[in-house]
């Protein structure tokens, strides 16, 4: 276990480390300085209040996936509170943070909270995956999303052998070994044998496809109207995906680091200057980390949890 934790945390030190070199090393500061001075601050206050639309749509999505039992309100609190974690705790704490806070909201055991997180954070895979692979085709960089595209498909298919096969499914999961990861396991399998239909998966993607428009339409003002760039809606697109990987990759708190070196990439391939793309890395992840990170951390000290508590439940979810 200890190995695994020295591990797992040298390859995100190392991850970080190698991003922050590439984003900031040769760094003209004061043309950084110039490209900020040059943002249209109008543009950027109307996308930085149009990118809090993406809190409700990740409120709505949350409410279906509970059965409209958990609110909406309780929905976006869930959504801050998980960022919020995320954004100053390392190794994506806030998924569980969310879980917690849905069980303690509403009472909900934690094998379901964790398997409605599941839900909500596979299609966001798959949503990641599905814009990624059309930007591969386009720009014929066909191997760049491949690795994800196994991961995806991998689960796709064990979905798909637990609900064609239920029986021979709960005999395999008898084995599992570790009690809360077995009752994780179940609670899918119930899901997915009495309560995923058809219509549910649409109502699932319909949700999904709402929360990352609503997510990427910043990033498309924030480049084509603070920074004025001309570029296409492909390239745009590109660069947003990559930032999200950036963003959804296990690294430092809030990804500090590894979104800018995402973008500076992404934006390097237009050929935009690494100064100006730093600028507009840095422009994009706070108007995404200051407003969650502050609200989220009001939710969390009127919750009742505590950051030292997660980290605990998360190292006894590990073990």
């Amino acid at each position: 276990m200890l190995v695994k934790k020295t591990v797992s945390l040298a390859l995100r030190v190392g991850l970080v480390g190698a991003c922050l070199v590439y984003a900031f090393w040769g760094v003209n500061f004061r043309e950084l300085g110039g490209a900020f001075a040059r943002f249209d601050a109008t543009a950027l206050v109307v996308s930085t209040l149009f990118s809090f639309l993406g809190w409700g749509a990740m409120a709505l999505r949350m409410h279906f996936l509970s059965g409209y039992t958990c609110g909406n309100w309780v929905g976006l609190k869930a959504f801050v509170l998980s960022m919020a974690v995320n954004n100053v705790v390392p190794a994506k704490l806030g998924e569980l943070a969310k879980a917690f806070y849905l069980r303690k909201e509403c009472g909900y055991s934690l094998s379901q909270s964790i398997s409605m997180v599941f839900w909500e954070r596979f299609f966001d895979l798959n949503a990641i995956l599905a814009m990624g692979l059309v930007v591969a085709f386009h720009f014929k960089l066909k191997m760049a999303f491949f690795p994800l595209a196994v991961g995806v498909g991998s689960i796709w298919a064990c979905l798909f052998f637990v609900r064609k096969w239920p029986e021979k499914a709960e005999k395999i999961i008898a084995l599992v070994p570790v009690a809360r990861l077995r009752e994780f396991i179940y609670e899918v399998k119930l899901q997915l044998v009495h309560g995923v239909t058809l219509r549910y998966l649409i109502g699932l993607g319909f949700y999904t496809a709402l929360v990352w428009a609503l997510y990427a339409i910043p990033t498309f003002m924030v480049i084509s109207w603070v920074a004025g760039l001309q570029l296409t809606m492909g390239q745009i697109l590109a660069v947003f995906i990559l930032s999200a990987l950036g963003m959804a990759m296990p690294s430092s708190p809030g990804s500090v680091g590894v979104f800018e070196a995402a973008v500076i990439f992404g934006l390097g391939l237009f050929k935009v200057d690494k100064e100006l793309a730093l600028a507009i890395g840095l422009v994009i992840h706070m108007m995404q980390y200051i407003p969650t990170t502050v609200t989220g951390l009001m939710v969390l000290a009127k919750s009742g949890l505590s950051l030292r508590n997660l980290r605990r439940s998360g190292e006894g979810l590990d073990a």
